[in-house]
């Protein structure tokens, strides 16, 4: 068995929906290190790096940023599924929605009529997350992802794809982002009456936008053990009711949030 891991090389295709491909580019920010993460897998598909045409047979991993939008993008998210061991979602868009998504808060069907002149016969259907079509195996929130954090939980898929292995998928920890701010030796936004919903919101990001004195807006999504109305409590005297769901509209937190009330409310 140890002899056959060692020719073992799984294969995995990174596939694009409707996005703006910036989860992808952030893993080709690492440069080198990306590389030497593909070279540990037979590549057949990503566009951003080879042109080779995929087959479309059985894959190990299938990886999908964006959000399916188009009959074209629900069809091709579909066949990855079915070709797919594992299906791992890559950033915000695939995860909660992302900007898209703001289109289901406003005017809905409508919106449409603010781009085009004439719209009969353009499709326009609502947005709708990746696990709305399919099953998910691992989501890598956030936008666009953190790289590094890519590359913490992805050789344990490709370490569970070998010969014998058990398939055993990674868990990202429940903690807020607020520890990594105080990790960073950063001030609370909080402690100055700015809003910020860092502590409902999953860590991993290293805290970047309370690095650069911004207010975390949630794009990573609510963890495990996030409290909703302690946030909300909280954030009373920092921003109106129609500022905080304005907020929560941008990366698709709004509908998360929107099913812990409900459950909540069903104890």
């Amino acid at each position: 068995m140890e002899h056959l891991k060692s020719f073992f090389k799984p294969k995995v295709a990174i596939v694009s929906l409707t996005s703006c491909e910036g989860c992808q580019f952030a893993l080709l920010d690492l440069g080198t290190r990306f590389l030497d993460f593909a070279e540990k897998t037979e590549m057949v598909d990503f566009r951003l790096l080879e042109d080779e045409e995929d087959l479309g047979g059985k894959i190990d991993i299938g990886i999908v940023e964006g959000t399916p939008i188009t009959e074209a993008n629900v069809k091709t998210l579909m066949e990855l599924r079915e070709r797919s061991r594992f299906l791992v979602v890559l950033g915000n868009c695939a995860a909660m929605g992302g900007i898209p998504e703001m289109k289901n808060y406003q005017e809905g069907a409508n919106t449409i009529k603010h781009v085009y002149k004439y719209v009969h016969g353009i499709n326009n259907p609502e947005i709708r997350e990746v696990d709305n079509f399919v099953k998910v195996d691992f989501t890598f929130p956030g936008c666009p992802i953190t790289a590094e954090e890519f590359l913490k939980y992805m050789p344990m898929f490709l370490d569970a794809c070998q010969p014998g292995n058990e398939a055993k998928i990674p868990e990202i920890p429940d903690q807020p982002v607020c520890v990594e701010c105080k990790a960073k030796g950063n001030r609370c936004l909080l402690l100055d009456k700015k809003p910020c919903f860092g502590p409902m919101i999953q860590g991993g990001c290293d805290a970047v936008c309370p690095t650069s004195n911004m207010m975390c807006q949630g794009c990573r999504g609510i963890r495990p053990k996030g409290n909703v109305k302690a946030m909300r409590a909280t954030l009373k005297t920092m921003m109106t009711d129609e500022e905080f769901e304005n907020t929560t509209e941008i990366f698709g937190l709004r509908d998360d949030i929107s099913e812990w009330e409900s459950k909540l409310n069903s104890n």
